[in-house]
């Protein structure tokens, strides 16, 4: 079939043939990682419209390069073969464009890894690979298996490498995100088209020097295909780091609010001591008692010497009363200076509110909460336990959200953790049987914590 299609070429053959194969291969490389895109309406015609136009659209660039065969041709010949499956991947599938472009490079870069590897085995099997792409045996003239192997050798690479890095997040969109896509988009067109044609004229001259050249660009590949991945990486840590801070925000006025709300409620207290010490002789004993086992409740006695985690305890033990859940605590607040007032309040705040999730749905029995903060050596340590029902799922040392939207969750842990990390702290999570324990160890000789993120 191929030889029949490299006659009907005629003179043009080999220009042809090179043209048309590595559209094709670009093709499928590409779509390799697109398949996470939408596909747009009549895919399948699409996709056999763009595979015909491709074949035309070589054919005439290779008629040209024969004509006028020079490095700029080729390297023009090269770059509209370029266009060409970009134009094929909008055509066919449909998403955000920045993660199309990112798609696209990484289907390059798959592809230019797999053209030098390819050769640069046959190299290594004492094989000219300028001459022949066979690969299993020692005959100069391909035969049809030689073309199977060879398609199968690409194809099976292909799926690996997409398999490997494609990303499984949604881009997140910033001013440096688009800065990147565009200089990789750049970046990648310019070595496929300039550098590799370049390079190929004088690969020829010297067998060290072909070999060497192969190895850089499956190198050059591989480069780019974890940059177009990193991206994904970066751009979906800093929306979580952007998350974490207007998460940080509201804790600030929720902290503002809750400490002027104790304040109110201590000086209330104050006040309904002095009454009740008024009127105490007025009242039953059970009526007394009661009045003032309330009044002490509310009035603001946990001590720890720090005054954000007084108010945050004092507002957490408010809520454990009224959900039944008993809770103790032993901290030694005094350690804690070297946290900002915020990231205090929310350290403890999603402490306790993550073990208040996890117990509430408990027998009366087992809706115990435990927390301490106490000095141990050369570093403080958190511990918080607790009893939970079901199992507990870790990722990357995180709880895994059980909640429908999981972009909008589990942001209590990784501000613990990333606060943690601030000061050269670590978290860590494990469970026995039905109970789950919190660490976070604090070294007391503190850096300067990174803002950056």
């Amino acid at each position: 079939m191929i030889d029949a299609a490299m006659s009907l070429m005629g003179r043009f053959a080999l220009q042809g043939t090179s043209l048309i194969l590595t559209y094709y291969l670009c093709y499928i490389s590409v779509a390799l990682f697109a398949r996470r895109f939408p596909r747009r309406e009549f895919f399948p015609v699409r996709v056999a419209v763009t595979l015909l136009e491709g074949v035309a659209v070589c054919f005439l660039l290779a008629v040209w390069y024969t004509e006028a065969a020079s490095l700029l041709v080729r390297v023009l010949c090269y770059s509209a073969i370029t266009v060409l499956n970009f134009t094929a991947l909008i055509f066919c599938w449909q998403g955000d464009i920045q993660e199309m472009l990112l798609a696209f490079c990484s289907g390059m870069a798959a592809y230019q890894f797999t053209n030098k590897l390819y050769p640069l085995i046959q190299n290594f099997l004492g094989i000219n690979d300028r001459e022949t792409l066979v690969l299993f045996h020692a005959g100069g003239v391909p035969t049809n298996w030689d073309w199977v192997g060879f398609f199968l050798f690409h194809l099976a690479a292909y799926i690996l490498l997409s398999l490997v890095f494609t990303p499984k997040n949604k881009l997140v969109h910033n001013r440096r995100t688009t800065r990147n896509v565009i200089v990789l988009s750049i970046a990648t067109v310019t070595l496929v088209n300039i550098l590799i044609c370049i390079s190929r004229v004088y690969e020829g001259e010297s067998a060290m020097l072909n070999v060497v050249t192969k190895i850089l660009y499956v190198g050059f590949s591989l480069t780019i295909l974890t940059i177009c991945a990193g991206i994904f990486s970066q751009s979906e840590q800093e929306q979580q780091i952007s998350i974490l801070r207007q998460l940080w925000r509201q804790d600030r006025a929720q902290f503002e609010s809750v400490k002027s709300n104790m304040d109110v409620i201590n000086m209330k207290c104050h006040d309904l001591k002095h009454i009740l010490d008024q009127i105490e002789g007025r009242l039953t004993e059970e009526e007394a008692v009661s009045l003032r086992e309330a009044i002490q409740f509310y009035d603001a006695n946990i001590k720890t010497g720090n005054e954000v985690l007084d108010v945050v305890l004092c507002e957490k033990a408010m809520t454990c009363q009224r959900n039944g859940i008993s809770f103790s605590c032993m901290a030694d607040g005094g350690r804690l200076d070297f946290l900002t007032p915020v990231q205090t309040y929310t350290l403890f705040g999603n402490i306790i509110d993550n073990a208040v999730e996890a117990v509430s749905p408990l027998p009366e029995g087992q809706r115990v909460i435990s927390l301490t903060c106490r000095e141990d050596g050369d570093g403080l340590v958190i511990e918080e336990s607790n009893y939970f029902a079901g199992t507990l799922s870790l990722e990357g040392g995180l709880p895994v959200t059980d909640k429908a939207d999981q972009s909008r969750h589990g942001f209590g842990t990784k501000s613990i953790q990333y606060i943690a990390g601030q000061y050269g702290g670590v978290m860590d999570i494990k469970c026995i049987d039905n109970m789950f324990f919190l660490t976070i160890q604090f070294p007391l000789q503190q850096k300067k914590p990174d803002l950056a993120g």
